[in-house]
Parts: structure tokens; sequence; C-alpha cells
């Protein structure tokens, strides 16, 4: 998954500014815990964990989509057929994830765009679950992995207004 510089620092920009945000949701507060374990982990090439706790991650996100799709009727078969995904998708290669649940090839019709935000809550972790089980070795692949986890956390400030 490569992100532009000016990408990666809108995320890092937006992330930073919804910490500070309401985020009283505990499974708001749980996800980002996880998350940042798994940035700590990334940022120090332990590799012995990052499956593990992408799969937590890509878990936790599927009680937060449920939960979103209380509040957004409007999504719900969007989030359905990723739920019915989210269990596989990690087995699947690195370039179906990104076409099919990052591109939303896979998916039914984005009808409202507010569905994209708890959406990416499961597939970067899963992107990251993937890359471990397929092993993450060259600079480039633990930076790559890092963007997705930063990225995700600067989806989660939409998701938590959603809640």
């Amino acid at each position: 998954m490569k992100l532009s510089k000016f990408t990666l620092f809108l995320a890092l920009i937006f992330s930073a500014s919804i910490s500070q945000a309401n985020s009283d949701q505990p499974l708001i507060k749980t996800y980002k815990a996880e998350a940042n374990l798994l940035l700590k982990q990334l940022n120090e090439k332990s590799s012995d964990q990052i499956e593990e706790l992408s799969k937590n991650l890509v878990n936790t996100s599927q009680l937060i989509i449920s939960q979103v799709n209380n509040n957004l009727p409007q999504c719900k078969a969007y989030f359905l057929a990723l739920l019915n995904a989210a269990d596989t998708m990690a087995d699947l290669p690195l370039e179906e994830i990104e076409s099919g649940y990052h591109a939303d090839g896979l998916l039914p019709p984005l009808k409202d765009a507010t569905c994209y935000h708890a959406k990416d809550l499961l597939v970067h972790p899963a992107t990251v679950q993937a890359m471990a089980r397929i092993g993450i070795q060259t600079d480039e692949q633990w930076q790559d992995a890092k963007k997705e986890i930063v990225e995700v956390l600067a989806h989660l400030g939409a998701v938590n207004n959603q809640l």
C-alpha cells in the first residue's frame, strides 16, 4: 500500500487533531490502544506478534462496524459483505485485498461515503496481517505496514463520530 508523502502528512494531521476529540467510546479506546501497540511493534521491527496483534485489531473492528451499522443503515449491505470477508481477508494475496477491499471491487456499491471510514478500520489491519503472514522483511515493507496503521488511526476519529 503506497501512500504519497502528502497523504501520509494529511493522515498524521487528521490523526493528531482527532486524538484530542471525544473518544469516550470503549471500543474506540480499545481499538486505539491495540493499534498503537501494533504500531510500536512495527516501529521496533518486532515480527513475532505482528500477525496476532493485527488479527486482534481486525476482531475489534468487526465490533465497531456492527455498532456503526446501527447508526448508518445505508451502509448495511456494504458492511455485511465486509464482515463476511473479515475472517479470510488476510489469507488473500495483497493485490486482492487492495483491489477487492481497499478499492471496493468485491464490495457492494458505496451508497454513502460515511461508510468508508469504518471499512478501513478492518481493511488496513487485515492488510498488515496478510503482510505478516507472508513475511515483512525489507525496510520498505516495514514502512508500508506502518503506513497502514497510521492511516487507520486517522480514520478512527471519523468513526468515533459515527457511534
